[in-house]
């Protein structure tokens, strides 16, 4: 370390200032949820200090020399690799000096009782495979606002890191006494009502608001009853649409994507593509002859 920064931020002296070229945000049911790059040329100071828990994971970087201190915790030089999570306790002082190349990484802020009472120690350079690729993919998820399928996705990925923290650092929740389940009715109704309204931007709370429940009990009958998550399923449903608009008519892939509820064309393209194989411009070709 320099002199000017002999080691983490003890309060001794001004934070330096931090250099974020990338940032998402999204609260995800009781998660708080912030992927972000951030340039570490200089040194640069990390400090966390809340009444949430806090989990870090470390997706991608270089770093030269990082020394992290814990008020109650693991202390001394650590250098994330790829995977590597970071983990601070609620009310726990984190503080951090770090400086390299540049740092991608997902933070997730978390109130206690979602673990149930359970232990979460201090942690650096812990290793959880499901719990780093979800992170990764929630990164992606998050990053473009605009596209509610993406947001209605990153909520199931986020009820799944909720379960998996839950049986993993906390406990256990009871499970419910029935799963909650759809009738014929509430099945055709709910299909009808995404069909009719592929255009407009959903999202989970809304969609179980239309049946009285609230997101969790809603996003299991959903797959109970259709067999997919309420996401894939409005997916789909938007994609069959525009498939059926590109072999049955004449308007443009622009009008398409946007009367099929996509946010841009190339949102739209891309999505038809990892669908069927082909873009939506060879698809009407080989559809119409």
């Amino acid at each position: 370390m320099t002199n000017q920064h002999p080691g983490p931020w003890d309060g001794s002296r001004p934070l330096s200032p931090r250099h974020v070229v990338r940032r998402a945000h999204a609260m995800l049911g009781r998660m708080d949820v912030v992927a972000a790059t951030e340039q570490l040329a200089l040194p640069t100071d990390w400090t966390i200090e809340q009444d949430r828990h806090t989990i870090i994971v470390h997706l991608d970087g270089r770093l030269d020399r990082m020394e992290c201190v814990f008020s109650n915790g693991p202390s001394g030089r650590a250098l994330p690799a790829p995977g590597d999570i970071w983990m601070v306790p609620a009310a726990s002082r984190y503080a951090a000096l770090a400086q390299g190349g540049f740092a991608r990484f997902v933070e997730i802020g978390l109130p206690p009782p979602l673990l149930a009472g359970g232990e979460f120690p201090a942690r650096v350079r812990h290793r959880d495979p499901f719990l780093a690729a979800a992170a990764a993919r929630l990164a992606e998820l998050i990053a473009d606002p605009a596209d509610d399928v993406g947001a209605m996705a990153a909520h199931a990925i986020a009820q799944a890191i909720e379960l998996h923290l839950r049986h993993q650092y906390g406990r256990p929740a009871a499970p419910p006494a029935r799963r909650p389940a759809f009738d014929t009715q509430v099945r055709r109704f709910l299909a009808d009502a995404i069909h009719a309204t592929l255009d407009d931007p959903h999202d989970l709370e809304s969609l179980a608001a239309l049946v009285g429940m609230d997101v969790r009990r809603f996003t299991a009958a959903f797959r109970t009853a259709f067999g997919c998550s309420p996401w894939q399923y409005i997916l789909d449903a938007r994609l069959a649409e525009g498939a059926r608009l590109l072999r049955e008519g004449d308007r443009t892939i622009t009008d398409i994507a946007l009367s099929t509820g996509f946010a841009t064309p190339s949102h739209f393209t891309t999505r038809f593509t990892r669908h069927f194989g082909v873009p939506p411009s060879r698809y009407r070709k080989l559809a119409t002859g």
